[in-house]
């Protein structure tokens, strides 16, 4: 892997678990409801679908997939915490 394609994984992969920790921390903070983190992340399904061409589109909606799954479930990130 390229230094650039090795950066640009670190940048999804940090802003993936940035945004996940922050949904969890508004929603343990009441600032959010689950069901309004469920729209959020319904929302960046929509926004990431248009990429689904790409492997790495389509891989970006597996993840936004397994974090709509785990919202629903007993613990709400695949990254961690709870909420």
């Amino acid at each position: 892997m390229s230094d650039a394609r090795a950066r640009a994984a670190g940048m999804g992969i940090a802003g993936g678990a940035i945004a996940a920790a922050l949904l969890d921390h508004l929603v343990a903070k009441g600032v959010l409801s689950g069901e309004e983190r469920q729209i959020v992340l319904e929302d960046a399904m929509y926004r990431a679908a248009m990429y689904t061409g790409t492997f790495d589109g389509l891989e970006a909606t597996k993840v936004i997939g397994a974090l709509l799954e785990a919202a629903s479930g007993p613990t709400n990130s695949p990254l961690g915490g709870t909420g």
